[in-house]
């Protein structure tokens, strides 16, 4: 694993550690990323077993019809 992910890692598993609810925007705001960078490497780390989704919520276009 390169030093710089591990870094990025460590940043957001303490982050989780010490709110234990955080949200990808506020994990972006704190790691100076883009929400959607930060999705993504959520998704790796749940697939490796380092973190899980524990809710959802519905998107910002509420109005949307879903088929």
């Amino acid at each position: 694993m390169q030093d710089w992910w591990h870094g990025l890692e460590r940043e957001i598993l303490d982050c989780v550690q010490a709110r234990d609810d955080v949200t990808p925007a506020e994990l972006a705001l704190k790691l100076g990323m883009s929400e959607a960078g930060v999705s993504s490497l959520l998704a790796l780390m749940v697939t490796e077993g380092k973190i899980q989704i524990r809710r959802v919520g519905p998107g910002i276009d509420r109005e949307r019809d879903v088929a």
